[in-house]
Parts: structure tokens; C-alpha cells; sequence
């Protein structure tokens, strides 16, 4: 009889946002589902001081034996820009509160699609990279580009070299001996990544696979790198689900936008690995999807894509 292989213990941390229940309970029965006993689970979720909802109060009931505490972050809302809450939040558990082996980062609208999710991470800290995620889900820049460019120093973060805070696994003792905080660098668990390249440790992960299918096919979906993205049939991000429930626009207006009220009701995106709801990536117009992130993070509006 072959013998069951003992997988290490695991804390998965994640964030909550008052009124963002919904998704949140998307993602614990993802979790129960395909996770199971391949790993010694511990789950913690964050929540800002006084952000503790009726919402999360039921998730946390109905999910007792998935999460295993809800810890409010002490986060003044005068003093911290609402970009760096989230990295906050975690720098002040992480470092002094997670006892476990490895630890992993997950936004609550990132969840898995597929079993084998986190052991196919592990295995990969197994074979010597020492950070294992979903990546970002666009090219690295030409070789020759200047690195004195704002292009390059964007590029080279948000690129498939490196792991997405939103699924981002790492062993404890690696992130304490990298001093690398969740708030700092270019955006939250940016640093982290970029200081493990300094040391040259290995970064690997599950690279974008698919996305929704356009409502209305006017749009490329090969230029949708943000909205219901999934990463090596394995894990799913929605993208943005807290900006876009507290007022912010859906990117793309709703061509892909029609995939959240499906995964609410459906409590979970498996549903995009069938073919006929999902674009496969070809990777065939990389340079002109990066001219489009980068207008749409510094050009005109009337300029990028809607």
C-alpha cells in the first residue's frame, strides 16, 4: 500500500472588507473543496478595526471549521492611504503571529478551481524556488529596454517572473529572513518578489490560462488581464471584487463583468475551465497588450481600451 505523503502545515491569510461577505464565503467553499486533506490547513481572516460586519459574523459561523480565527488589525483611517491597508494589515499579523511552516497570501476573491492547487505550489518550493504563486499575467519587457524607464519599472514587476500577492506562498522563516513588508515597494506584496531576486531565490508559479469569454465580443479578450482570470486551471482571481462593491468601475465595463454574479451564485468559478464559457490565452500580441496597461495606468482615457 503506498503511503500517504505528509504535507506540511500551512497558514492561508486573507483580508476581509466590510460588506464583502458574499465573496468571501465564495471562497471558503473553494477552499473545502479543493483542498481537503492535502494539507494541514490553519486559515486566518484580517479584518480592519471596526470593519466587523453581520456579513462576516455568519461567514465565520457557517465556515468554523475552515477559518480558524477573524483577528481585527488595529489601522488608523487618517494616517494610512487606503492603498496600503491591505499590506498593513498583513505585516501586522505575518512576521509575529503565523506559527505554521508556510504561509500563504490570498485576496478573498482569489480561490481554486481544481485540486492540487497548493500541493502544486508546495511541490515547487520542493524543488528549489523558494516562491511559489499565481504570476502576473503579462510578458516581462524587452531585454534592451532602458531600466531608467517608468515602462521597465512597471513591466518588470507586473510580469510572469513574478508571484501576485492575491496567491502568494512562501515558508515562514524565508519571509522573516527576507524583511520584506506587505506595505512597501510599488504596491502591496510587490517587494517580496523583487528582494527574492536580489537574492537570487527562485520565484515560479501558474501562469494566466484563461479568462471569461466577452459578453458582447467587442473587446479582445486577450487584452483582459484583470477580470476573472485563471492561473494554470488551478486558481481563479476575480480581480478588484472590493474596489468594484465600494463604487469603483468594473474594468472593461461588463464584456467580462458577467462572471461575478455567476461565481456568487455558484459559489465558486469552476465553470471557466469548460471551454465554452472561457478564451484560452494565445500570448500573440504581448507587446501591444503592455501598451495597453501602460496607457491605462498613465494615458488618457480615451486612449485605452473600454
Amino acid at each position: 500500500m503506498e503511503r500517504q505523503r505528509m504535507i506540511p502545515n500551512v497558514t492561508i491569510v486573507t483580508c476581509y472588507k466590510a460588506g464583502t461577505a458574499n465573496i468571501l464565503s465564495t471562497w471558503c467553499a473553494s477552499i473545502l473543496r479543493h483542498t481537503k486533506s492535502e494539507a494541514n490547513l490553519k486559515t486566518v481572516v484580517l479584518v480592519k478595526q471596526g470593519d466587523i460586519d453581520a456579513g462576516l459574523c455568519e461567514t465565520n459561523s457557517k465556515y468554523l471549521g475552515l477559518i480558524n480565527c477573524v483577528v481585527e488589525v488595529p489601522i488608523g483611517d487618517d494616517s494610512v492611504s487606503t492603498s496600503r491597508v491591505h499590506g498593513l494589515m498583513l505585516d501586522s499579523f505575518i512576521p509575529r503571529r503565523v506559527d505554521t511552516e508556510y504561509v500563504i497570501t490570498m485576496d478573498s476573491d482569489c480561490f481554486p478551481v481544481a485540486d492540487g492547487w497548493l500541493s502544486g505550489m508546495i511541490d515547487l518550493i520542493g524543488k528549489g524556488y523558494r516562491v511559489a504563486g499565481i504570476l502576473h499575467p503579462w510578458a516581462p519587457p524587452p531585454a534592451d529596454m532602458k531600466h531608467s524607464k517608468i515602462e521597465w519599472r512597471v513591466r518588470s514587476q507586473h510580469c510572469w517572473e513574478n508571484t501576485h500577492v492575491a496567491c502568494q506562498l512562501i515558508k515562514t522563516a524565508d519571509l522573516v529572513e527576507l524583511n520584506a513588508k506587505f506595505a512597501e515597494g510599488d504596491d502591496t506584496g510587490l517587494l517580496i518578489p523583487l528582494k527574492a531576486k536580489t537574492r537570487q531565490w527562485g520565484i515560479a508559479g501558474y501562469k494566466v490560462t484563461r479568462c471569461p469569454k466577452p459578453a458582447k465580443g467587442k473587446i479582445d479578450p486577450e487584452f483582459n488581464r484583470y477580470v476573472g482570470l485563471v492561473y494554470g486551471d488551478k486558481v481563479f482571481h476575480l480581480g478588484g471584487f472590493t474596489r468594484i462593491m465600494l463604487g469603483d468601475e468594473q474594468m472593461f465595463g461588463n464584456e467580462f463583468g458577467w462572471v461575478t454574479e455567476r461565481v456568487l451564485k455558484e459559489q465558486g468559478a469552476e465553470f471557466l475551465l469548460d471551454d465554452a464559457c472561457s478564451y484560452k490565452f494565445k500570448f500573440d500580441k504581448e507587446e501591444a497588450v503592455a501598451a495597453e496597461k501602460m496607457q491605462r495606468l498613465f494615458g488618457l482615457r480615451n486612449q485605452r481600451m473600454e
